[in-house]
């Protein structure tokens, strides 16, 4: 069996079947591209059902076709659909799910040597543009086309070590003590993902829910899952071997997307979603990248919009020392104080304990972030603090270093340099931004 990527056997899979015509087998095609790019982008597993509405496939194929087109690729097998809709008023409604039949993904193929998550090394970059004219690369640039080609023109001098793919295959696995079962370290209030969405759970509700499908609940990262641990490691280890492979082959073939995101104006591109022990691989113009960020960011700059919250709150904010005041004075764990900090900024506001002990400490704080939450939704102040930061780091600091010859990589609150250029680029950066009055500790990562 030669060695090929699941999206070209999707591909090959599609053009097997009978089609009308060669247009409709092409919108065929771009439709299986664009939902494995948006399994890509959106980082969901490939063994989930997502809710694709009659729009995005009209979307793709600009024609009232997609609807037989849909049929058939669900009907040979190719797509899977779990004929089920939503209608209430509180999910605000969900159409079918889509994923890709599961034999595109089997365990047996994914631990042998028979598979690959790279295309075919004969299928040439220009053969892959034309087959994802409707994947995440075409997203509309609300940005000036200096800025699109300053992007572009640094992409393409990234270049990737030779043993990258090797490198993949060890940094996509995921070890069983990442994996979290014990209840007693799980929170009263978790995101559960279940049935194409997120939903918001009470502990005991979701303890119920495991219990009826006889399965585990399941804490990876910051969210929860409902699953066995050996299925959840293995389907989480493809997932992580396709994105990563994804998104290098992207950066390889030139394959680039650039765009400001509407609602919070932060820019995304290829590297503001890769994945950071990749960047160990990468060299621009033959030299590494290092990186240099704000600490705790977001809070930072809710201190530089407000100077009239608590003072111990703006000092540590300012200092990088936030998240270790919080852990200190709440007895927590390390990276527990700044997934607390998350979560009561920006999350639904609940009467639960871990709330009560942030207010104590920073009343004035939750006051403000109550009253901007009241204003619009639980997301406004995340949104706040990331247009505020887009503004900064983008439209500000990022056009500064331009002026000043220098070529970075913006990636949200942190900027990527090449090595040589950290010094100079750390003290523009800070002189910068303590010319806007933002005090903040810029680390070298």
């Amino acid at each position: 069996m030669k060695k090929q990527s699941i999206l070209l056997s999707i591909h090959e899979a599609v053009n097997n079947l009978h089609w009308e015509s060669p247009l409709i087998q092409e919108k065929a095609i771009n439709i299986c591209t664009a939902i494995f790019n948006q399994y890509i982008w959106d980082k969901e597993s490939f063994f989930n059902y997502k809710s694709f509405a009659q729009e995005y496939f009209t979307n793709i194929t600009k024609s009232k076709k997609y609807y037989y087109i849909k049929n058939i690729l669900v009907e040979n097998s190719i797509l899977d659909c779990d004929n089920k809709y939503t209608f209430s008023k509180a999910s605000n409604g969900l159409p079918k799910g889509y994923r890709f039949n599961t034999k595109f993904f089997e365990l047996s193929k994914y631990s042998s040597n028979n598979l690959t998550f790279t295309y075919s090394i004969d299928k040439s970059a220009e053969q892959v543009k034309s087959t994802s004219s409707n994947s995440i690369q075409t997203s509309n640039w609300s940005e000036s086309s200096f800025l699109r080609d300053y992007i572009t023109a640094n992409l393409d001098h990234l270049s990737f070590a030779d043993n990258i793919d090797s490198f993949i295959t060890t940094i996509a696995k995921v070890r069983s003590d990442e994996l979290v079962t014990d209840l007693n370290e799980m929170d009263e209030f978790i995101y559960l993902s279940l049935n194409k969405r997120t939903y918001r759970y009470s502990k005991q509700k979701a303890l119920k829910l495991t219990k009826e499908t006889k399965q585990t609940l399941i804490k990876f990262n910051s969210r929860y899952y409902i699953s066995t641990p050996d299925i959840f490691i293995a389907q989480k280890e493809i997932q992580r071997m396709i994105s990563y492979t994804h998104a290098v082959f992207n950066l390889k073939n030139k394959l680039y997307y650039c765009s400001r995101n509407t609602t919070n104006n932060r820019l995304d591109y290829n590297l503001t979603g890769l994945k950071k022990e990749l960047f160990t691989k990468i060299t621009f113009k033959r030299e590494f990248l290092s990186e240099l960020d704000i600490a705790n960011a977001q809070f930072a700059i809710a201190a530089y919009l407000n100077p009239d919250v608590d003072s111990v709150f703006i000092e540590h904010a300012q200092n990088g020392t936030l998240y270790d005041y919080v852990e200190h004075k709440l007895n927590l764990k390390p990276t527990e104080g700044k997934q607390l900090m998350f979560r009561i900024a920006f999350d639904k506001v609940k009467s639960t304990q871990e709330y009560k002990n942030v207010r104590l400490l920073f009343p004035a704080f939750m006051d403000w972030v109550d009253a901007v939450k009241a204003q619009g939704t639980y997301k406004s102040f995340a949104n706040l603090l990331q247009s505020t930061e887009s503004k900064i780091m983008i439209d500000g600091l990022l056009s500064f270093l331009i002026d000043q010859g220098y070529d970075v990589f913006p990636i949200h609150d942190a900027i990527r340099v090449p090595e040589s250029r950290v010094t100079a680029v750390r003290n523009d950066m800070s002189n910068y931004l303590a010319s806007i009055g933002l005090k903040c500790k810029i680390r070298l990562k």
